[in-house]
C-alpha cells in the first residue's frame, strides 16, 4: 500500500497530526539516499520492540523485491509532543535493500524517541490516541 510521506493518513491512523512514513509500493517514487548509521540502530530498535495498539489479520509484502519478499504484519509509532508517525515494520528493509531515504523529520524523531513501551513513551503517545479509535482508510469492519 502506497502512503506518500508525511501524509496525514497513516493507513489505521488518520488525523492533523499524524504523518505516515515509509508506506512504499512499485510503481510510485520515493526518496533515496544515504541514513545516519545511528539513526537505523535506533529504528532497529524500535521495530523489535513495536507497541501494538492495533492489530491487522494479515501480512504485507515488499512489492519492491521481484523474488522472495519479505513480509510484515506490525507497525510502528513514533510519538513527538508535535505529532505522531506511522509507519510500516517493513521500513527496516526499504531502508538498507531499498536505499529509501525517510523524511529528515522522521530521522530525528526516531533517534529522539524514547524507547517503546517505556513510561515516557507511553506518556507522548496519549494525545493521539483518538486518531487510531475512530475508524480510518485501513479499517474493515467484520460481521
Amino acid at each position: 500500500m502506497f502512503i506518500e510521506d508525511l501524509s496525514p493518513n497513516g493507513y489505521f491512523a488518520t488525523g492533523a497530526s499524524i504523518r505516515a512514513v515509509g508506506w512504499l509500493e512499485q510503481g510510485h517514487e520515493y526518496r533515496k539516499g544515504e541514513v545516519p548509521q545511528d539513526f537505523l540502530a535506533k529504528l532497529r530498535e524500535h521495530i523489535a520492540e513495536a507497541y501494538q495498539p492495533v492489530f491487522f489479520m494479515g501480512v504485507y509484502g515488499c512489492t519492491l523485491c521481484l523474488e522472495h519478499p519479505p513480509y510484515g504484519v506490525r507497525n510502528l509509532l513514533i510519538p513527538t509532543p508535535a505529532c505522531l508517525y506511522v509507519a510500516p515494520e517493513l521500513i527496516v528493509h526499504y531502508v538498507e535493500r531499498h536505499g529509501y531515504c525517510p523524511p529528515d523529520e522522521f530521522i530525528k524523531a526516531v533517534v529522539n524517541c524514547p524507547p517503546q513501551k517505556t513510561p515516557l513513551y507511553v506518556e507522548l503517545l496519549k494525545p493521539f490516541k483518538p486518531s487510531w479509535e475512530e475508524p480510518g482508510p485501513g479499517w474493515k469492519k467484520i460481521g
